[in-house]
């Protein structure tokens, strides 16, 4: 209890910090934490702190989460406003810098050691991971973004460019690969084995390193075929790291999809997670966030006394049709991902209902109730896993894919197929098999939130997004940064260095303008 409550003091002092800067990035405060790092509680308390931002900073559910979405509905509030500076006030990078801070914090203010070599190489790995996952974060979705070296850095700071970016994030995880131990042999203060998933391990930072090299692959513009094929080649490398080998620890695909379902997504730290974020549900601050996007989904069967049709009332929804046409009738997760899909009846269930498809990948739901018995989805009672086995596997077809590797592309492809008893690849070859990868990531990874980056990093944004999103979109304002979130308005306080990324720069403008010939026609 005692580390707790340090641990909450300092991440509240930290976040009256974060939020009173130009920068959001340079907290200031009076306390002082040059001499408060003496033992190593004061280090663990630090770290809880850190993974407890870091969980906040990216269960928040982002614009472009909500355009990555498949749906057969287009929500009213979306097209209005997911083009519009109303998602600067959503979507801040205020809380990734906080917890840069933090991270900073360890490393300006712990000099010399205060345990033993290898419990301080545990607390810099972490901090070196958190640090990464934060920058990798702030380049895909911000793209340019302001990189600070120490919590001494002036608030006044221009924004570096997103491959730098990239590369800041890189370096962290690099280092924190070689400073942490295997998920299995992840040890707290005293001893204890450390089960939870969120904490940095050589796993979890090999999977974030394939990630940013797939990224780094497509990202910058004016990058050579050699250079992004040395990428797309790293990625083959630190993805097979964690399938072919122990060198990052254990992890298995679950047997089925069933399995999947039950031991992996509705159940915390299952074999075949890689990276998860805590979710506790006591927490009712956490009503209204969409931990993920099937929350835009939940209804009938998962929340008491919720009718089919209620499914009607969010604004989002798929159709029988469009499930059974993505899972055709051999394929497991068309019956596991969905509530009776085949064989739930209603004689009113297509006139009255819609016909809907009812989400069932995510079944442990937190709910509360009213007075009559009525009751409200708050939030899924389980952790949201960030990075499956399935996603490294198709992550390294899609980078074989690029390297010419067909075969082994195709290897990596079945063996997801093969789990889901779906048609083969080499069994029924595709005219496409870029896009077999991608549909394939599309249908294993439903509802995880990785549709967005998939579509990003494939070149597919004329295609495959929304059409009340991409019917405007073209190539320029791709260029211009339309794919990135605009820099939030805090950043622009009392700093003349920070600019805004020319597509929302003219989309202010566009505004301003407008609101001046509003003015003179009245």
């Amino acid at each position: 209890m005692k580390r707790f409550i340090i641990g909450c003091f300092v991440s509240i002092v930290l976040l009256l910090q974060a939020c009173d800067s130009a920068l959001d990035v340079s907290p200031k405060n009076a306390v002082t934490f040059t001499n408060y790092f003496k033992t190593e509680q004061d280090l663990e308390s630090l770290m809880v702190g850190m993974h407890a931002w870091l969980a906040d900073a990216l269960k928040v559910f982002y614009a472009q989460e909500y355009v990555g979405v498949i749906s057969e509905s287009e929500p009213y509030y979306v097209p209005g406003s997911i083009r519009s500076h109303r998602w600067e006030n959503i979507c801040e990078w205020q809380d990734f810098y906080a917890v840069i801070y933090q991270c900073n914090l360890l490393f300006d203010n712990v000099k010399k050691p205060v345990c033993s070599q290898d419990r301080m190489d545990f607390y810099f790995g972490q901090a070196k991971f958190i640090k990464a996952m934060a920058y990798f974060e702030l380049g895909r979705r911000w793209g340019d973004a302001v990189i600070t070296g120490s919590t001494e850095d002036a608030p006044q700071l221009a924004k570096r460019p997103a491959v730098e970016v990239l590369d800041t994030a890189l370096a962290n995880a690099m280092a924190a690969y070689k400073l942490l131990p295997k998920h299995e042999d992840l040890k707290d203060r005293v001893g204890r084995t450390i089960t939870s998933k969120q904490y940095g391990s050589k796993g979890t930072c090999a999977a974030l390193i394939a990630n940013i090299y797939a990224w780094r692959a497509v990202m910058d513009k004016g990058i050579t075929a050699d250079k992004s094929m040395e990428y797309w080649g790293k990625v083959d490398e630190w993805t097979s790291k964690i399938i072919d080998t122990d060198e990052c620890g254990h992890y298995e695909l679950e047997n089925s999809i069933k399995d999947l379902v039950l031991e992996t997504m509705n159940k915390r730290g299952g074999k075949e997670s890689i990276f998860e974020l805590e979710l506790n549900v006591d927490d009712k601050s956490l009503e209204n966030l969409a931990y993920n996007s099937a929350y835009l989904f939940v209804g009938f069967p998962l929340v008491p006394r919720a009718l089919p049709g209620d499914i009607a009332m969010n604004g989002w929804s798929l159709s029988n049709d469009r499930i059974k046409a993505m899972y055709p009738d051999n394929d497991e997760r068309r019956q596991e991902y969905f509530y009776k899909i085949d064989d739930y009846s209603h004689p009113d269930s297509v006139a009255k209902y819609g016909n809907y498809a009812f989400v069932y990948k995510y079944r442990s739901c937190y709910y509360t109730t009213d007075g009559v018995g009525n009751a409200s989805f708050v939030n899924f009672d389980v952790n949201k896993v960030y990075w499956r086995l399935a996603d490294l596997i198709l992550l390294r077809a899609e980078a074989r894919y690029h390297l010419g590797n067909e075969s082994g592309a195709i290897e990596d492809l079945d063996r997801i197929r093969k789990r889901a008893n779906a048609v083969l690849f080499e069994d029924a070859p595709e005219a496409d098999l870029k896009m077999a990868i991608f549909r394939e990531r599309e249908k294993e990874l439903l509802f995880e939130d990785q549709r967005f980056w998939d579509v990003m990093r494939n070149g597919y944004e004329k295609t495959e997004l929304p059409e009340f999103y991409r019917e405007a979109l073209t190539d320029v304002d791709i260029n211009n940064g339309a794919l990135y979130l605009p820099v939030p308005p805090g950043a622009f306080y009392l700093n003349p260095l920070m600019l805004q990324n020319i597509y929302w720069l003219n989309k202010r403008l566009f505004l301003v303008i407008r609101i001046i010939i509003t003015l003179i026609q009245a």
